[in-house]
């Protein structure tokens, strides 16, 4: 597959793409913390850092509406883009989504839920961040997924094979004997809009130390929704280059930009040997681990 990434601010990268070339956009930009987020990577020999501080809520809402005009322009007309954002500025975000892409485009607000350590704040404490999800048009490409059935589903119910009676009403089916004849294999249950997918653990080999960077997995899941083998997928905020190792791993082509010479480095050398940290913990399910 092809993979590029370039060094760029994403405005002047994109208005240099064509039209409608683009199958999906995954958007996460700094998040309107009013921060500098910094920190180092595995061997301690890099920081990787970048500046989150804004003169004012205003400003930051139109960086992001210049660039979500061309994002919008380069996106086909089956193509889809996903917001990734957290509380700071989440329902600024979803307004200028409606403004921009139009609120019938709006398919939905997923919820990235994880588990976390405790801190002293006096609220609840934050487990979650969001990700709005925006098609071009009504044509929109969309690969339903499945996930495992809850822990207190009669799974052997289900497999059990129905057809409907005389009256209409739907009946297990049942052989010579009596016995309820079994249906097979289920495909499970469509993907929800709340997904439970842990943080990377510190110790992970596909952790490399970037301050926001999110786990494969969770994008793996964006794009096997909305793309297809070989379609094109951009990262205007690349950041560690998660989405061009996702988007390679799944036989994707794809374009990342970032600002950060260091930033673009470790997309460059993340993409020479992509690898992703299996989950045991999304594998056996998180009821296996209690006690």
């Amino acid at each position: 597959m092809a993979s590029e990434v370039r060094h760029a601010d994403c405005l002047q990268a994109v208005q240099n793409l064509t039209s409608e070339s683009v199958d999906l956009i995954y958007v996460d930009p700094p998040f309107f913390t009013q921060k500098t987020h910094s920190l180092v990577s595995r061997d301690r020999n890099t920081r990787f850092e970048f500046s989150d501080e804004w003169n004012s809520l205003a400003e930051y809402i139109e960086f992001l509406r210049i660039r979500l005009k061309e994002f919008l322009r380069v996106l086909n007309a089956t193509g889809s883009l996903f917001f990734h954002c957290d509380t700071n500025a989440s329902h600024h975000i979803r307004c200028l989504l409606d403004v921009v892409f139009g609120a019938s485009m709006f398919r939905s607000e997923i919820i990235w839920h994880y588990r976390r350590w405790s801190n002293s704040q006096r609220s609840p404490l934050p487990t979650h961040q969001t990700i709005f999800f925006y098609s071009k048009t009504d044509n929109y490409q969309y690969h339903q997924l499945f996930e495992g059935y809850s822990p207190s589903t009669n799974v052997d119910q289900i497999l059990q094979r129905r057809q409907r009676d005389q009256h209409g009403i739907s009946v297990y089916v049942r052989d010579e004997m009596g016995n309820v004849v079994q249906d097979g294999h289920k495909k499970g249950v469509p993907v929800a809009d709340v997904w439970d997918i842990p943080f990377l653990n510190p110790k992970a080999k596909e952790r490399v130390g970037y301050p926001t960077q999110k786990p494969i997995l969770l994008v793996e899941r964006i794009i096997s929704l909305v793309t297809s083998p070989g379609n094109m997928v951009l990262d205007p905020f690349c950041g560690s280059g998660t989405t061009l190792v996702a988007a390679e791993l799944l036989g994707r082509n794809s374009l990342g930009i970032d600002v950060a010479c260091k930033a673009v480095q470790l997309s460059q050398e993340r993409l020479e040997q992509p690898f992703k940290t299996t989950s045991e913990l999304m594998r056996r399910g998180r009821e296996t681990y209690v006690q």
